[in-house]
């Protein structure tokens, strides 16, 4: 599956491919620019360093350590973080 969304400005495109537990993006124009982001199961929150959407596939950096819950930034989908 690949995606790619046009930022809020229209200028901007983010390319993704999602295969598994793994998120690719990419630039299409560049082979080398590309960055490979895989969820491992149980890993600690205040350990990640990105959050992926499983309903939509957006990728968020994670700046701070996770509170009780969460939402996305593209589809609003909420997340219950159960401590």
């Amino acid at each position: 599956m690949a995606s790619r969304r046009t930022t809020a400005d229209g200028e901007a495109a983010i390319n993704w491919r999602q295969t598994g537990t793994a998120v690719t993006l990419y630039d299409e124009k560049n082979p080398d620019a590309w960055v490979r982001m895989e969820f491992e199961a149980g890993v600690p929150p205040e350990h990640r360093l990105y959050m992926i959407c499983s309903d939509c596939g957006a990728v968020f950096a994670q700046r701070s350590v996770p509170g009780t819950g969460s939402v996305c930034g593209d589809c609003g989908t909420a997340f219950d973080h159960d401590r």
